[in-house]
């Protein structure tokens, strides 16, 4: 008998779609309302140097405390959707 090798192209649909990343409202769930650059970036999928770029661009609004920046959740979420 030889052994059947597997091949990614035969697997059935449903289960492709089982392994789909889970939406983004429920990656969102894990964060505080007020996230860091890091945070956001990778809730975007992008790196900290873009969310910085964004920022600046005034893309993504975002507040100063001290000398920290902090993002508001909702206004990660806001730019997700119009950038859909």
């Amino acid at each position: 008998m030889t052994e059947q090798k597997s091949n990614i192209y035969m697997i059935p649909i449903e289960a492709i779609q089982s392994m789909k990343p889970a939406p983004a409202q429920n990656q969102f769930r894990d964060y505080p309302d007020v996230i860091t650059v890091q945070q956001a970036a990778v809730l975007l999928g992008v790196c900290k140097n873009t969310v910085y770029k964004l920022i600046k661009e005034k893309s993504l609004p975002c507040r100063r405390i001290g000398t920290a920046i902090r993002i508001r959740k909702k206004d990660v979420q806001l730019f997700l959707r119009k950038a859909s």
